[in-house]
């Protein structure tokens, strides 16, 4: 199985399939994005709608009436028709809730444009979490199994070892216990990576077969300044798309404030009608009439009384302009502790890392002392087995360490509104060809 594997690597830079097109395609895909770009077009539309409140109108009515007409004493019935075509021009000169409804509806635009922005952020950092997980299981997985055949052959050294006296009953059994937990260690493994392929696949609307022959080079790691906090926070007071939501839905509700205060201002309209009619005559002539007419006029509409509902509309304006400024409140907070977090687990990910890849070395160098002194009778197998077992646990928290490095480096960058296709072609070019069989190579240089 691993000459295949090998095979298919060396045929990875024609194939591969970058972490640029999987953004790409998850994008394309993401319901969330589609929903909030759906969302923009409709905010345009309305801004067109309040814009067009300016231009005028123009309605067109027909009107076509038929009547029987009878006088006595006869009572003989005269048939009456009646057709008008009327044409009406509306201009507005004045309606001050006009202008703040342009405002508001100018703000609920750019709303919806930072909040698709800002799906486009989540669904990246959904993307970057789940590659990353991805190779984090798959590290997990190789760990385990050359943990379970390393465990294999020390449990094949302890049996001969027992059966030319020098080894106890014990150390057979537990080495047995060891290959046996190894082994379910191995299975929960594989079954994380199975739902971690899953999951990535669902995201980038489709399997990532490719994907998997690479990994994070050894030594890549985000760079990240351990007094830059402030640096990130005041990018993301700037950048960041759930904040300028918030900023933008304080602006839409105070110009809905001073739209619903106009209520109560008069408007002033220019009317224009041309009416063409014609009739067979009517109830007191038998002549037929045909004849147009013109009319232009000036219409003012004062507002004096509405049972209070005018005034209640600016109530409910104030209310929700006092909730829009509090959940901008909200929004700021939550940003700056989302962004402390993301910096503070970017950082300490970053520390464990490089304070893991010491202590894998040195464990290293403690399972091949042990091995040795094994050779010669010093150390028994059980001695072998446990810093066997300890290696596996340094790599392992090494490799999480380095993947939730990662991470957390793109969730900060997501927060803070500054994650782009360069962060992905960045990673990307941190992606090396995966070595499935580096844990055993490991594993017999250490046994040398």
């Amino acid at each position: 199985m691993i000459r295949p594997l090998l095979l298919l690597s060396l045929a990875l830079p024609a194939a591969a399939q970058t972490l640029p097109e999987l953004a790409a395609r998850a994008l394309d895909a993401d319901p969330a994005v589609r929903a909030t770009a759906a969302s923009l077009r409709a905010a345009d539309q309305r801004l067109f709608q309040a814009k067009a409140a300016f231009g005028p109108t123009a309605n067109v009515t027909v009107t076509s009436n038929k009547s029987r007409y009878a006088e006595p004493p006869t009572y003989n019935a005269r048939g009456l028709r009646s057709d008008q075509y009327v044409l009406q021009v509306a201009q507005p000169l004045w309606r001050g809730a006009l202008y703040p409804a342009v405002q508001a509806a100018r703000s609920q635009f750019e709303q919806a444009e930072n909040a698709l922005a800002q799906s486009r952020l989540e669904a990246q950092q959904r993307l970057a979490e789940a590659v990353l997980e991805v190779f984090k299981a798959r590290d997990v997985l190789a760990h385990a199994t050359a943990l379970r055949e390393a465990y294999t052959e020390q449990f094949a050294a302890a049996k001969r070892a027992f059966q030319v006296g020098r080894a106890a009953a014990p150390e057979v059994r537990e080495a047995e216990a060891r290959v046996d937990n190894a082994i379910a260690q191995a299975l929960a493994a594989e079954a994380e990576l199975d739902l971690r392929q899953q999951v990535l696949a669902e995201i980038a609307n489709g399997p990532t077969p490719a994907l998997l022959l690479r990994a994070v080079a050894p030594d890549a790691l985000p760079s990240l300044r351990a007094d830059g906090v402030l640096d990130w926070l005041s990018r993301a007071e700037v950048d960041s798309p759930s904040l300028r939501q918030a900023r933008l839905a304080v602006e839409a509700a105070e110009a809905e404030t001073r739209k619903a205060s106009l209520a109560h201002a008069p408007s002033v309209d220019v009317n224009a009608s041309y009416t063409h009619s014609n009739d067979n005559g009517t109830v007191t002539s038998i002549f037929p009439r045909t004849g147009n007419t013109t009319a232009v006029g000036v219409t003012l509409t004062i507002p004096i009384f509405a049972s209070g509902a005018t005034q209640s509309k600016v109530v409910e304006a104030l209310a929700l302009r006092d909730k829009a400024a509090g959940e901008l409140d909200l929004a700021r907070r939550t940003l700056v502790i989302g962004v402390r977090q993301a910096f503070v687990a970017t950082l300490s990910a970053l520390s464990q890392a490089k304070a893991l890849g010491t202590a894998e070395r040195s464990q290293a160098l403690s399972v091949r002392a042990n091995q040795r002194g094994f050779e010669v009778g010093i150390k028994t197998n059980a001695d072998v087995l446990e810093a066997q077992g300890k290696l596996f646990e340094a790599r392992r928290d090494l490799s999480r360490a380095r993947h939730d490095a990662w991470a957390s480096y793109f969730k900060l960058r997501a927060l803070s509104g500054a994650l782009s296709d360069a962060d992905w072609q960045a990673l990307d070019a941190q992606l090396v060809a995966h070595q499935p069989n580096e844990m055993g190579r490991a594993r017999d240089r250490s046994g040398s």
